[in-house]
């Protein structure tokens, strides 16, 4: 019996999701303890701590890293979701144009009312956010034409349209005098501040609502594995289905890049990592990749805030620096587990 075989009981998804959270739970405490400036943590849960530290703590770092939570559990989720949806276990969220289509809106934004822009929570994240609806409604329409969303045509519209808005970027990028170009360059790194209000209103309203609808549809994502004739003779209306989780996830992915600009390998190495531990059924794998992409991010995101100190890295590079290596030993080691079991 193969990884993806085990059975979903019910005993063992308590166990793999109590186990899920306690990890999530030491990474998001972790985070909250690490920083440039040291701030005793246990001294701040009494209700004690000097004025600084508490300003430090409840206005900037805490903020932070429940942002680096949201993003990184509905990317992760995302790319479960893309992956399961188009067939394709190299896919993730930003393959579909989204990424793109959010950046671009931000770029937009930026040249229109100046390079202060990028840190305003209305420009950005309304630019932005408006930016990937633009690329769903885009990538829908397309794929969408002639009935039924089918994995190929999917695919193939988000190939498209994040071209498109790739082509838009880059004309922007060359249009932009020097200061706006380091705004630019900065933001499509992705990167995670302080977030405002607005901005984490923003992901508190749109990730759980959505990865709700996710985790709700998860049993039906194990039929997908079969031919759709298969899946339809079970009770699955496939459309809808696909069509339900498509706008569920893509909802996630602009909120994400409204907030912190595009993040990569958190969709498509997390998902990985975790099918390899729980195996292929969702109902394992979807709840396990939300909680470790969350923790996955938000240790991402103190290494970037404190390997440079008091400089900061922007943390997209620090999740291509640890996501690209490790998905290719998980390739390998998955490869080596199928020729082992053959």
């Amino acid at each position: 019996m193969t990884r993806g075989a085990r059975p979903a009981t019910k005993a063992r998804f308590l166990r793999v999701t109590a186990v899920s959270l306690a990890v999530f739970l030491v990474a998001f405490a972790a985070a909250l303890a690490l920083g440039a400036e040291h701030v005793d943590l246990g001294a701040i849960l009494r209700g004690g701590g000097t004025e600084a530290q508490r300003a430090i703590f409840f206005d900037l770092r805490l903020p932070r890293v429940a942002a680096a939570a949201f993003v990184g559990g509905a990317l992760a989720i995302a790319g479960v979701v893309f992956q399961a949806l188009l067939r394709n276990q190299l896919t993730e969220p930003y393959l579909l144009g989204l990424s793109a289509g959010g950046s671009f809106g931000a770029v937009v934004s930026i040249l229109a009312l100046g390079s202060h822009a990028v840190s305003g929570v209305w420009g950005r994240t309304a630019a932005a956010f408006g930016g990937c609806l633009l690329a769903i409604v885009l990538v829908y329409a397309v794929a969408s034409r002639g009935g039924g969303l089918r994995p190929s045509t999917l695919l193939l519209a988000g190939v498209v349209v994040n071209a498109f808005f790739l082509a838009g970027l880059a004309a922007a990028q060359f249009a932009a005098s020097p200061t706006e170009a380091q705004a630019i360059l900065r933001w499509v790194m992705g990167g995670l501040t302080a977030p405002r209000d607005g901005e984490l209103l923003v992901l508190a309203v749109v990730v759980p609502s959505s990865v709700a609808v996710v985790l709700a549809l998860a049993p039906r994502l194990n039929l997908l594995a079969f031919d759709e004739e298969t899946a339809r003779h079970l009770g699955v209306d496939v459309t809808r289905l696909r069509r339900s989780l498509f706008l569920a996830t893509s909802l996630l992915t602009a909120a994400c890049v409204a907030v912190s600009g595009p993040i990569g390998f958190v969709g498509l190495f997390v998902p990985h990592a975790v099918r390899f531990l729980v195996g292929a059924d969702h109902r394992l794998l979807a709840p396990s990749a939300c909680l470790a992409g969350a923790a996955f991010l938000v240790l991402a995101d103190a290494l970037a805030r404190t390997a440079f100190a008091p400089q900061e890295l922007p943390v997209g590079i620090v999740t291509a620096v640890i996501g690209a290596p490790a998905f290719v030993f998980l390739l390998a080691r998955r490869r080596g587990f199928r020729e082992t079991a053959a």
